[in-house]
């Protein structure tokens, strides 16, 4: 059984360094970390779980995985939540439901240089709250909304 005061993170960062925590206090310093990065060129992607998870064609493939956007400078940042496990939303992208939505441009995806929409562009305080959130509880946030996203 998984112990939530003992997450491993895996974490390929915007910077090309990939980083792995474990244990809470390390994890949420982590995080921490990542959201005052400039993310202009690359996202930075997270896994939790109970191992280091490792992108090969034998794993250990994550079930649980965020990726994020963050503009401190701009004080936004965007979510994408993937659950293979999850029944009802595989995959979620946060969302603000702010109208006009923030205009800011997010990257989703460094290699196709995709965006994020700006419908999912939330302060950085409310990414915060929902990435500590998934720490302990390695779900879908609750403390912000997610929209079903079907493509990458």
């Amino acid at each position: 059984m998984a112990d939530p005061l003992r997450p491993v993170v895996t974490a390929s960062l915007t910077t090309g360094v990939v980083h792995v925590t474990s244990g809470l206090p390390a994890s949420t310093s982590l995080i921490d970390h990542i959201l005052t990065l400039e993310h202009t060129d690359w996202e930075t992607v997270l896994a939790i779980g109970d191992i280091e998870f490792h992108q090969t064609k034998d794993g250990p493939y994550p079930d649980h995985q965020m990726r994020l956007s963050v503009r401190p400078s701009l004080g936004f940042a965007a979510l994408n939540y993937t659950d293979h496990t999850d029944p009802e939303l595989v995959l979620a992208i946060s969302h603000n439901p702010r109208q006009p939505p923030p205009d800011v441009d997010l990257i989703f995806n460094g290699a196709t240089g995709a965006i994020f929409p700006h419908s999912a562009v939330i302060p950085i305080p409310d990414a915060r709250a929902a990435l500590h959130q998934w720490l302990c509880t390695r779900e879908r946030p609750t403390c912000i909304q997610w929209r079903p996203f079907k493509t990458y």
